[in-house]
This record gives structure tokens, sequence and C-alpha cells, in this order.
């Protein structure tokens, strides 16, 4: 296996669709039972009518899936760096039944590149069982910064049968075709996110054709997936679209510190002025011969995608100061200005291993010798400050004593100061993911101190394609007892998106409070708590 591939791989995670329309389950004879689908299912097939017209998705077991449905027109040739527009009906049939595309990405994998520019699609996935009311509906926003990553890489099976739930998986623009900009561009340089909330929109559409509950949709999202969806409850255009959210490693306030997805990369935000991708764009233009700014749109419509995305660098930032982000994200929050819809929000307890386990396979582990070096250029005039609030001696070993203060400053805090301002005016949960015994989402080398690290969490949750892998790229399997880690989560999970309260083990998880900020642990060991020590946040997060 090409280490260089999942190093890779995490440097993106961090940065990283006749009848009526309201099934709600499968009868064991085979039928869709409702008040009024008459939609049946035959052959391993089902037919189900959205607005668009119909789809033929497949009878998979426990559950039903519909996949690569469009919910948006293609974005090529004029439609390229424009806002989605809505889907155009068609007659028939279309079957449901293969994923679309990853929208275009750069990458030395070929299982995570791709060029199909035709990928505004989504994949629902349905319980097989019957239920008496319509479902909660989960809208999962994949991982990869804004760069990278596939929607349907992530295999909801779990969170739709056993937590009795619709899940849709979504397709969206990334980097240079996500958020571009040039002045007098509608909707420039949000395009990824424009994209997300109009599979929002085709959702409060669609949602009853699947027996699912229009009027209640959990948004979700982890590491880019989580950043986006904290700046959705900050922008005007997604009110109303959802009406919970749940992040998971990745706040309005994450910014990717020196040295966190290798050695000499620099500090990252994820937001940024429009300007600031005006002139990204017109440096990533000329890179393109495209400098006339007269035609600069124009020339770089004309550019085949695989030329585009060598400049992916210039565009793996969100902008703000239009319509869909007026304000960035963070100060939206502190300001108060946020969709009051109820939260769960969180992070590994150990999200700065990953980054040391890329260190690690790129040549330049995390030593003693090194650590207090490696900390100047993360920290910068606050790395002896870093160093006493987290001494080598807590520590068993260099990569985790490296790891600590970068944990708390990229995930850990951003997600608290998150969590300070959206309790003052909805209700918000937290937790720590924190079971040292999973498998890492990137595999460790041999001798690797374990702990929870980076996206450890989504295998609990998802069965995620090719994920986790050991170094000799074998897939590995959860144990027993973190499938009972697992059952609980997806308990956790799916309780938030039918009550608005996480619970497991029949007990509803305490709320996080400004004066109590108590976070629920999952570890090997369900139910303890964990407290959050404010003064390391307030280390990282003072001028």
């Amino acid at each position: 296996m090409d280490m260089r591939r999942g190093v890779a791989a995490l440097g993106a995670l961090l940065l990283m669709t006749g009848c009526g329309v309201a099934a709600a389950g499968v009868s064991s004879g085979g039928a869709f039972t409702g008040e009024v689908f008459r939609g049946e299912v035959f052959g391993g097939g089902v037919d189900v009518r959205l607005d668009s017209g119909w789809v033929r998705g497949v009878d998979d077991g426990d559950v039903l899936r519909f996949r690569g449905i469009r919910y948006a027109q293609p974005p090529v040739g004029k439609l390229r760096w424009r806002p989605p527009e809505p889907v155009a009906a068609w007659q028939g049939v279309v079957p449901a039944t293969t994923s679309g595309p990853a929208c275009p990405q750069a990458g030395d994998n070929p299982k995570e590149s791709s060029d199909a520019e035709d990928c505004l699609t989504l994949d629902v996935t349905v319980p097989k069982k019957t239920s008496a009311k319509p479902r909660p509906v989960l809208v999962w926003l994949h991982g990869g910064g804004f760069t990278a990553g596939r929607g349907a890489d992530y295999d909801p099976r779990r969170l739709a049968a056993q937590g009795d739930v619709v899940v849709v998986t979504v397709e969206f623009r990334l980097g240079v075709l996500g958020f571009l900009a040039l002045p007098g561009m509608p909707g420039g340089g949000a395009f990824g996110l424009q994209d997300q909330q109009a599979a929002l929109r085709w959702v409060r559409t669609n949602a009853a054709a699947f027996g699912g509950a229009a009027g209640n949709v959990t948004l979700v999202g982890s590491s880019g997936g989580s950043i986006a969806a904290c700046g959705h409850l900050t922008s005007p255009a997604g009110r109303g679209l959802f009406h919970k959210a749940i992040m998971q490693s990745g706040a309005c306030g994450t910014v990717l510190l020196p040295n966190s997805v290798g050695l000499g990369t620099p500090r990252f935000p994820f937001w940024r002025p429009l300007k600031e991708t005006y002139a990204a764009t017109r440096k990533a233009a000329g890179r393109a011969g495209c400098r006339d700014d007269a035609r600069m749109l124009e020339c770089l419509r004309a550019q085949p995608v695989k030329e585009l995305l060598k400049l992916t660098g210039y565009f793996a930032a969100a902008s703000y100061g239009g319509a869909t982000l007026p304000t960035a994200p963070d100060q939206a929050l502190r300001d108060g200005d946020f969709a009051p819809v109820p939260v769960l929000s969180g992070h590994t307890s150990k999200e700065g291993l990953a980054m040391a386990v890329a260190m690690t396979l790129l040549g330049t582990p995390v030593t003693d010798a090194n650590l207090p070096e490696l900390l100047r250029q993360g920290f910068g005039d606050r790395a002896d400050e870093v160093s006493r609030h987290y001494p080598r001696e807590r520590y068993g070993s260099a990569p985790e004593a490296w790891a600590a203060p970068y944990t708390d400053a990229i995930f850990a805090c951003p997600h608290v100061a998150a969590q300070d301002a959206l309790t003052k005016r909805t209700p918000v949960y937290a937790y720590v993911f924190g079971d040292d015994t999973a498998p890492p989402f990137i595999p460790a080398p041999p001798g690797f101190p374990p702990g929870a690290g980076h996206a450890a969490e989504l295998a609990y949750l998802f069965d995620v394609k090719d994920k986790p892998i050991d170094l000799d790229g074998r897939h590995v399997p959860l144990t027993a007892t973190q499938r009972a880690v697992a059952r609980d989560m997806v308990t956790a999970w799916t309780a938030f998106a039918w009550t608005g309260t996480p619970s497991s083990n029949g007990k509803a998880w305490p709320r996080w409070r400004g004066d109590e900020p108590v976070a629920h642990l999952i570890t090997e060991r369900p139910g303890s708590t964990a407290t959050t020590p404010p003064s390391r946040c307030e280390l990282f997060t003072r001028a």
C-alpha cells in the first residue's frame, strides 16, 4: 500500500430525488404500505415518484436503496460556476441503482480522484420495515475539507435500519469548481454550500416519497462537512431547511495550524472574505492562461476539468461577504445570528494523533528531540506556554504530547466556543468520542500509541468504504465490544433526530451549559461524562 495516499486522504479529510408521495414502509408481502403511495416491490426493485419523475431503487435486505438521484441540473457548460438550478423533469422510470460519481477532485489515489463534473446527485437509504408515522431524515455531508470526499462512500445501513430513520448522502461541488469567485459572479465563492442547500430543498420537497418527515430534517457532517454544517446554521438561505444539526470534528472556528496535515503545511482557515477569493481566482486564472479580465470567466469555462483541478490549492476555503454567508460564520455565532435549532456537537478525544500518524508516514516522526521545535512551528511565540500547559511528562509518548494541544486548538476549543454561543439560544448537547481501542481511519505504524484520532468514530456510525484498514490494506472489522459501542452511538444519534435529545442506555444526555460544560464521553465503557478544561481553551482563544 502507498502510505502517501493514506496521508493525502487525511489531509483532504481535514482540509478538508401518477401516484401520491407518502411511502411508509414495506410489508412482509412485498408491497409498499402507506396512505397514499401505491408503488410495488418487484424483482428486487421498488418505484417511487418524486416531484421530477419516477425512480426505481433496489430492495437490499433490511433497507431500500435509491442511488444516484439528481437533485439539481448538471453544473456544466454555462452552468459551471453558477448557483445550482432545479433538476429538469423526466419521463418514464429512471433507474436509481448506482451511486453517482464523486464531484471533481484532485488526488493521487484513483479511487478518490474524479473529473466527473455532472455530479450533483444523492443517495437515499430507507428502512424496509413499516412505520406508523413519518420518519426523521438525516442529511449527511461528507468530510474532505472543501476539496475532496464522496458521500456515497458512507453506507448508512445501520443508522437507517437500527435507528428507523431515512438517510440522504450528498455529492456537492468541491475546490475550484465549488469555491471560485469573480466580482459580479452570482453565488461566487460558495457554490459547494449552495449545492448542499439545494439538496436540503430537494429533501423538503421529496422526503414524504420515502416515508420521511419534511419537517424533521437533521443536517449531519464530519470534518469539512461539519464545518459546512456549522456555516449553514449562520446562513440566511439555510433557515428552515433543517431542524437539527450534528457537528462531528469541525466547528465554525476550526482553523488548521502549521504542520497539522504534514510538516511545513501552513495555517489554514476554512472561511475567507470574498476579496481574498477574487485575488486567488485571478492568480489561478493566470496559471491557466486566462489573464484578460473581460474574458476571464469565459476562458475558465472553456478549460477542461483536469486542467482546472491543478488549481485546487487556491480554493480550499469558502467565502463570506455574499448572500450565502454574509458574515464569517464564527463571528455570526458570537453575534447570535444563527438558526436556533437543537445541536449535537463533538469531537474525538485525540484528534491530533491522526496528524502525528501522517507526520510519521511522511518521514518526520514526532520525537522527544524534535517536539519543542515542532510545537514552536505550530504555535509560534506561544509554544513555551503551550509546553507548560501540556508538559511532556503527562503523556506516554512524544506523539501524544504533540497531538494534545493540536487536538484542543483545532477541534475541542472551537467546538466549545460554538457550543457556548449556541447554548444561549438553543439546546446543545456535546460529546467526546474517547474509545482508544477504535481502529484509526488512517493506519498507524506498529508501536504507534493507540487513541481516538480524527475520524475514528465514523466506522461506528457507517460502513465506510475501504475504512478502516491496516498498513497492508486489509479491512479492520470492529470487535464485539466496539460493535456494542457503535449500537449505543447509533441509538444516540437517531434519538436526537427523532426527539432533539440524544440518549443511550435508556438515559438522556445532559445538556451543555456555559456554566456547566459537560460532554457525554463515549468509550468502551459507555455512560460516563467528561468535562472540558476551560483554562486550555482560554490559551487558544484569547487575542
